[in-house]
């Protein structure tokens, strides 16, 4: 069965005209999780309406599971929030357009943000800005400039600026505070503890040829949000550009991977306790009776090196993080 489009309009008081969207959805008896798409400089909600025939193949195939997707019209306006007004786009998607969805559409309470491009920066900064909002975001290709200042970014990473957008955000006269206090990373790094909280899931890939370089702002961001010890994904898509014949394997990976974080995979678990016997076979020692199975035999090799970790700790202690921490 196609999946039904639903076109609609919504005004804000965050911004200065109503917004068009267009809200995507399989069949479902049961209300379906609620996907964000932000999209980058060009895409309107037609474009959604354009991939109608992409998600209802991989809806029906299985690959990626059912959701409602919902996608803004944002022009030019690259999600910027101004405090001074009068656009504000982060205010109008967790504000307005998220509850408005929420109300009159079959959604369930699990909401998760996407975007690509610019729509990956506005999903990102979002996110990390409001992380109980969401249980997931993931950007593909984010169209982000390495650094925390704005002094930071050389003509190297400014290359998009010719595409347009808010010139107090995107341009040579930009505001260098306001570009701050949009930027993702900056974002990361002052609510590292809520983002750690709230356990979102964070899904970050770019392309090694982006003819943009945003590849070296996904590259900064990534590293940021290591050293915070902030659970993410990355993907560095290799022989792949900021556009491109590798645009519609990464949209389904990203779209699958969602589908992960909500629903996670079911092991084979004879195949993996299969497998954890031929590991334990090639290893020096006897794990103790019973460690036949993949948990049992992950929980004894971690109490085994337990003690280690405890000792490392006492001269180390970056030892109880998640991820290292290196010198500059």
């Amino acid at each position: 069965m196609p999946s039904t489009v639903t076109l609609g309009d919504l005004a804000s008081p965050h911004l200065p005209a109503s917004v068009a969207y267009t809200a995507l959805a399989p069949y479902s008896k049961e209300p379906l999780p609620l996907c964000i798409l932000l999209l980058g400089a060009g895409g309107t909600r037609d474009s959604l309406g354009d991939l109608q025939p992409l998600f209802d193949t991989w809806w029906d195939e299985g690959s990626v599971p059912p959701m409602m997707i919902a996608t803004p019209s944002a022009g030019l306006d690259y999600y910027m929030e101004d405090e001074a007004g009068p656009i504000r786009w982060d205010s109008f998607l967790a504000a307005d357009f998220v509850p408005h969805l929420r109300a009159g559409c079959h959604v369930s309470d699990t909401t998760v943000i996407t975007g690509i491009s610019g729509g990956g920066y506005g999903a990102l900064k979002l996110a990390f800005a409001r992380p109980k909002l969401f249980s997931a975001v993931a950007a593909m290709q984010p169209m982000l400039e390495p650094g925390l200042r704005e002094s930071d970014v050389g003509a190297r990473n400014r290359l998009h600026h010719s595409a347009g957008g808010p010139p107090q955000l995107i341009g040579a006269a930009r505001d260098a505070s306001l570009w701050e206090a949009n930027n993702p990373a900056n974002r990361a790094r002052a609510n590292a503890q809520q983002i750690r909280d709230s356990d979102l899931a964070i899904y970050l890939e770019a392309a090694d040829r982006d003819f943009l370089n945003a590849h070296d702002g996904a590259e900064f961001l990534h590293r940021v949000l290591w050293d915070l010890d902030l659970w993410h994904e990355y993907r560095f898509v290799r022989d792949a550009d900021h556009g491109g014949p590798t645009m519609r394997p990464r949209l389904h990976a990203m779209f699958g991977w969602l589908g992960s974080v909500w629903n996670p995979p079911t092991l084979d678990a004879a195949a993996e306790d299969a497998a954890t016997i031929w590991l334990q076979s090639g290893m020096q020692g006897k794990p103790p009776a019973g460690a036949t199975t993949t948990k049992a035999f992950i929980d004894f090799m971690r109490a085994g090196f337990a003690p280690l970790r405890a000792q490392a700790a006492e001269k180390d202690p970056t030892t109880k993080r998640r991820f290292g921490v290196f010198e500059k």
